[in-house]
């Protein structure tokens, strides 16, 4: 049965749905395939003083129609139960699988993009409405260094550690041997210095020997983590692989809910857990997650599914979030965030800026309107309770 909104939570007065259809810049391409665009909806939630909040809801890019369907379904149901002050149930949308995790995950970063929207509003005066960009603080992001040849791969990471940037992730898993992966990140370490992060994605190429040889010869470049070395089905392997080399083992894909994180957690299959809000459900999932990571000692960082700004905006709000729950003196690592720049537009009038490696954490978005209705394929709209 859905919930009542909390005495605390704002009232609506319209709350809006928008499925939108975004291309990539150009084909996103890793190991586990290639796709052109981005397929979304945008949740807006708007209270009776006009102060709006915007969440957003993912699935796998590769869904089948029947899963793009579901989710349909459920943001239409959604919306105008929100409206007239009626929250989802997390247990009932968890039992949706990856559309209700998708679905939860836009209510859960349109409310709280809505409350960060009304304490802005609510600072005494306007001088201090217009700091409040930076009011939420600032996280560490990674930049992304696509798969290329070594001459290519030093060059952007040269170029993006002069932009600020002190981790780099490289993509990877479409080598046809081990002295091509090493190649490349023997030229990106020339190129940088020993500063930097370094981290490889593999989006579950390797087999376990594979990964095991390639581990094995990347221990000297003083790799953070191999993210996804295997299918993110085989975590039993991945903790095999653990036993088998110095460099730690990062899991993504394989973590697509919170029941996956911990049967993860439980079979020792990562010394590092990347958790992505719109996969698992926003941020209060997030939390839990990171909470039994920690409990075993393995770490976690976040990242987007490639969705517009909005979705941006919720990692930023989870990552801070996680930033807070940290102990004192422990390594601050940076969050898989800027990833705006693999779409045409990110929907939002003014693009979430990245400052020397790290994003400040947004208090208030807008949509570009215009650019919104290029790119909506569907959009509808609940009015509230005293609308």
């Amino acid at each position: 049965m859905p919930e009542t909104f909390p005495n605390d939570e704002p009232r609506l007065s319209l709350v809006e749905a928008i499925h939108v259809r975004v291309p990539f810049r150009r084909p996103l391409l890793d190991a586990s395939g290639e796709y052109t665009h981005r397929r979304s909806w945008l949740l807006r939630v708007v209270d009776e003083s006009g102060n709006q909040g915007l969440g957003e809801a993912a699935l796998n890019p590769f869904a089948e129609d029947v899963t793009t369907a579901s989710l349909g379904a459920l943001m239409r149901e959604i919306a105008p139960g929100l409206a007239a002050g009626r929250l989802p149930v997390w247990a009932d949308l968890a039992a949706e699988g990856e559309p209700g995790r998708a679905a939860m995950a836009s209510v859960d970063g349109a409310l709280a993009s809505l409350r960060a929207a009304r304490a802005a509003t609510s600072s005494a005066t306007a001088g201090a409405r217009a700091s409040a960009a930076t009011s939420g603080g600032s996280v560490a992001v990674g930049a992304v260094i696509a798969f290329g040849g070594p001459d290519a791969g030093a060059d952007a990471a040269e170029q993006a550690v002069r932009l600020g940037f002190e981790t780099l992730k490289i993509r990877a898993g479409f080598e046809r041997t081990t002295d091509q992966l090493i190649d490349r990140v023997r030229a990106i370490r020339a190129a940088v210095g020993q500063g930097p992060r370094l981290r490889i994605d593999v989006a579950g190429a390797w087999d376990l020997d594979t990964a095991a040889e390639r581990m094995q010869a990347l221990e000297s470049f003083r790799i953070e983590f191999v993210e996804q070395p295997l299918p993110a089905w085989d975590t039993i392997r991945h903790a095999t692989l653990r036993e088998r080399t110095r460099v730690p083992v990062a899991l993504d894909e394989s973590i697509d809910s919170e029941g996956a994180a911990r049967a993860a957690l439980a079979d020792g299959a990562a010394d590092v857990i990347v958790v992505k809000p719109a996969r698992v459900g926003g941020q209060a999932a997030t939390l839990r997650i990171a909470e039994a990571a920690a409990a075993r000692g393995v770490a976690v960082v976040t990242g987007t599914y490639f969705e517009s700004g909005v979705g941006i905006a919720a990692v930023l709000r989870v990552a801070a979030a996680l930033g807070a729950l940290t102990r004192p003196g422990a390594t601050e690592r940076a969050h898989g965030a800027a990833t705006a720049g693999v779409l045409v537009h990110d929907l939002l009038v003014t693009p979430l800026p990245i400052n020397k490696g790290r994003m400040a954490v947004p208090d208030s978005l807008a949509l570009d309107e215009d650019e919104v209705a290029r790119y909506a394929i569907e959009r509808f709209d609940a009015v509230g309770r005293n609308g």
